[in-house]
């Protein structure tokens, strides 16, 4: 009996999260990935402002080293027309952010979201973890982008394929960017969906660069890249401050809807049963 008793247990976190799944052991279910996130949020509600901000404001300036690696790969291909060479290093920041767990913005979109549609916490609460991190990540972007903008870190291929990214996001109407950032919000929320599920770094590793590789090969948009993006060109005097408010505003309420409508609720629809262990409600004020 003990040895079954034994067999049946469980590897399960300090948190109470399952560590391995309870049908077969290195697949979660989705109910054991849901708790797995709401883990995962409620150490996100724990911290105060103040660290939030700092790890938001690293998730910034880590999105700005995706903006150089882009602008400078692409810079120095030319003849790539077709650009995808030139975003093989675009999830470089997705990649600093998931492994080195910083406050990213979009991630946000889905795991604190769980705590408020479980009702453990309230949205009032949610928007206060929203703001200080989006916050803390726009000006994380805006200094990386003020460094390139009046330094000698792009050299001239560098500096037209960066002004070229910000150009094309001009280009396109409110509407057309909103639509885009929706599926990009999808694509980073349903990524955080997928690191829950994985068990060690590699499969964590290859989900972030495959998924986030997507965004700028489909031509979609993410709020903090954008906003990079879109600071450098306004820093330049390409364009105007209006300009930065009509793209980075379409993307961000883009992102959020993807993140929120599309992942967050409908795979929380599949979960049958709330799955924090008694007494993480009362841990989150």
């Amino acid at each position: 009996m003990a040895k079954n008793n034994k067999e049946n247990e469980v590897d399960t976190s300090e948190s109470g999260a399952p560590a391995g799944g309870r049908a077969i052991r290195d697949m979660f279910s989705t109910d054991e990935i849901f708790h797995r996130i709401t883990a995962t949020a409620e150490e996100e509600f724990s911290r105060s402002d103040r660290l939030l901000f700092w790890s938001g404001l690293a998730a910034g300036l880590s999105m700005g080293l995706t903006f150089v690696a882009r602008s400078t790969f692409t810079g120095a291909l030319p003849y790539d027309y077709s650009g995808l060479l030139g975003n093989l290093l675009y999830p470089l920041g997705f990649l600093l952010i998931v492994l080195g767990r910083y406050q990213l913005f979009t991630e946000n979109t889905l795991t604190p979201v769980t705590l408020v549609l479980t009702r453990l916490t309230n949205l009032p609460v949610l928007l206060r973890l929203w703001g200080v991190v989006l916050f803390a990540n726009l000006f994380g972007s805006s200094i990386m982008a003020f460094i390139l903008a009046n330094t000698g870190i792009f050299d001239a291929d560098a500096t037209a394929a960066a002004i070229k990214f910000g150009e094309h996001a001009v280009e396109l109407s409110w509407w057309d960017l909103f639509w885009k950032a929706v599926i990009a919000g999808w694509i980073v929320a349903s990524m955080v969906w997928l690191i829950h599920a994985a068990r060690d770094m590699t499969a964590r590793f290859i989900t972030v660069y495959v998924l986030m590789f997507m965004i700028p090969s489909a031509d979609l948009f993410h709020c903090i890249i954008a906003s990079c993006e879109m600071f450098f060109v306004v820093f330049k005097g390409v364009v105007e401050w209006y300009e930065y408010g009509r793209v980075v505003s379409a993307v961000i309420v883009g992102n959020t809807v993807g993140g929120v409508l599309l992942v967050a609720i409908l795979n929380h629809a599949q979960v049958q049963e709330e799955r924090l262990p008694k007494g993480e409600k009362e841990k989150i004020e």
